[in-house]
This record gives C-alpha cells, structure tokens and sequence, in this order.
C-alpha cells in the first residue's frame, strides 16, 4: 500500500481535483466540527488542510512518506503550520488522550485493519471528543452494495481498496457515539459524525 501511494502524490493530488467537488461540501462540514488540537488520520497530500480554522493544530498522519512530503509544499503554500508523521494508523505513537479532535480522511478502504485503527484514535482522543469519517463505504442501497461485493477484490488487487466495507458498523463496535451519519452519491460516501466515549 506504501509502495502504490509513495510512487505518484502528486498524480493522486491532480487526480483529486474531481473527487473535491464533490467532497469540498463535506470536508467543510469536518473542518466546522473539530477544534483544538486534531488528529489528521490519512492526511496524504493535504487536502483537507485548508478546510480547517486557523485556530486548529493539526496533526496530520500517514503510511505513505511520499504523500507527506508533498503535503508539507502544500502546507507551505497555504501558509499553514502542521505536524506531520508517518505512521501506522494502528499503531499510533501518541499518548492517551492527547488530541481534542479526531477525523479520518478516506482513508479507512485501504487501512488493512480498520476496526484497531478506530480503537486507536479512540484511545488517543479525550472523552467527548469530536470524531469524524470522511469515507466511501458500502452502500446501505442492496443493489448498489451488491455490485460494490462484486468489484471490490478488483480495487483491493489493484489498490488496496476495499469499496464495500461497512464503517458505521465498525465505528459504532470501536465505541464512538454516532450522532449522525450523512450519504450521498447512492450511499457510496459517508460522512459519520460522533464523540469518543465519556469518562
């Protein structure tokens, strides 16, 4: 997975330029729930950066190194401060509730197991903290799901991608308080908003 995303970030930002009209709505909605100090989880090139307040310290993580460097041009760029470190989303090397805020950004498809990198963010945020995930998903329409189970080893052989994979589920069984959950685009991308867990 490394490997496919360190090869081409700058392609991968380009070819984003599409997917951002449609998700530039969404990833505003994200940067108008979090605050403080925010964990970035699949940060890649930086493109929710500029979806959030200035007043926010992000830190942003990912697997690849290829795509963080190209994040810290665009941070430059938008004259934005941002801690950035490659790691394993299951693996977080940060303390017990040490962020303010937590999102996922498209980036629970490819991680290979989502539910431990969930209960991480879980365990790195405080009680009560905003958690949200911005993720395509499995369709809660059949015939569209269907087809997803279908395609999906194809995305996953080509790109890691798993398209039918049931995140809500699995947010809620990590312990995160759902609130709400948005779709569009026939179920295909959610935006799950919710809490960490109380005291």
């Amino acid at each position: 997975m490394r490997r496919f995303y360190d090869r081409d970030p700058g392609g991968y930002h380009r070819g984003s330029v599409v997917t951002e009209r449609v998700l530039g709505p969404w990833r505003r909605k994200v940067g108008e729930s979090v605050t403080g100090r925010l964990l970035d989880v699949g940060f890649g090139t930086g493109l929710s950066l500029p979806h959030y307040p200035a007043s926010v310290e992000v830190v942003g993580v990912d697997a690849s190194l290829g795509m963080l460097r190209f994040a810290r041009k665009e941070a430059m760029e938008h004259r934005r401060a941002v801690r950035l470190v490659q790691v394993d989303a299951e693996h977080l090397a940060f303390p017990d509730q040490s962020f303010d805020s937590v999102a996922f950004n498209l980036c629970l498809c490819t991680i290979p197991d989502p539910a431990r990198a969930i209960r991480e963010a879980v365990r790195v945020a405080r009680p009560g903290a905003p958690m949200l995930f911005l993720e395509h998903v499995r369709s809660h329409l059949p015939p569209v799901a269907l087809l997803q189970d279908a395609l999906s080893p194809v995305f996953v052989a080509m790109e890691q991608d798993h398209v039918n994979r049931r995140t809500a589920e699995t947010v809620r069984r990590a312990g995160v308080e759902i609130a709400s959950i948005d779709r569009w685009m026939l179920g295909l991308f959610n935006l799950i908003v919710g809490r960490a867990p109380g005291p």
